[in-house]
């Protein structure tokens, strides 16, 4: 009894988190109240996400983080990988390491919404934003911009930083975009569906960094 009670209260947690995601994505968290994540988790208390994480903001700060944490493993697991290689690195492999682990974070048939999420937050609430990571789950990224400065030599470091800049911007952008395409089942959206439009981002990612 005390397991099924225990898988339940997993499951809500779980339909919660889903609900709200989708939720923030499409509508910023702003836009969204408890009653309506719970409503569409398929929750009958409405009190479902203070009773499950406290408060809507402690809703918010789990979503970041899981995401957060999840690209971090991945990013680093990549770059472990490639330092146990034999060949060195080329800036193609550092920003794949970048892309990569932003995407498919979703179980498969569940539709991809942590981008959107991240970025419209990122843009509206940018100090609560750096608050909910508290210096966390970043280190894999920090790691890639280490490596990609080797390939920025031609510029002074302010440029280079502005570079790094650009690129975490495009980067969001895109990915955010990327799931907002892949959400509409009104139409086909080729170009977003393509395997090789991630490839592509990677090449057009390199052409920033080695612009003169």
């Amino acid at each position: 009894m005390v397991r099924l009670h225990e898988k339940a209260e997993s499951e809500a947690v779980e339909a919660l988190k889903r609900a709200a995601m989708k939720l923030f994505a499409e509508r910023g968290v702003d836009g969204v109240t408890v009653r309506e994540i719970a409503a569409a988790a398929g929750q009958r208390n409405h009190g479902a996400v203070g009773y499950h994480f406290g408060s809507k903001a402690d809703l918010i700060r789990t979503l970041i983080v899981d995401g957060a944490r999840l690209i971090n493993d991945r990013r680093n697991a990549a770059l472990e990988a490639l330092a146990a290689s034999d060949t060195a690195p080329t800036l193609e492999d550092i920003l794949g390491i970048i892309v990569y682990p932003s995407v498919d974070l979703t179980p498969e048939g569940e539709e991809e919404c942590y981008n959107r999420f991240i970025v419209l937050f990122a843009m509206t609430h940018r100090a609560l934003f750096m608050e909910a990571l508290g210096g966390q789950w970043n280190s894999g990224f920090k790691r890639c911009l280490d490596l990609l400065r080797g390939f920025m030599e031609h510029l002074p470091r302010a440029k280079q930083t502005e570079r790094i800049v650009f690129l975490e911007s495009y980067l969001g952008s895109v990915l955010a975009a990327r799931e907002a395409r892949l959400a509409d089942t009104s139409r086909s959206h080729p170009t977003w569906s393509r395997p090789a439009m991630l490839q592509h981002l990677v090449g057009t990612m390199a052409a920033i960094v080695r612009a003169p």
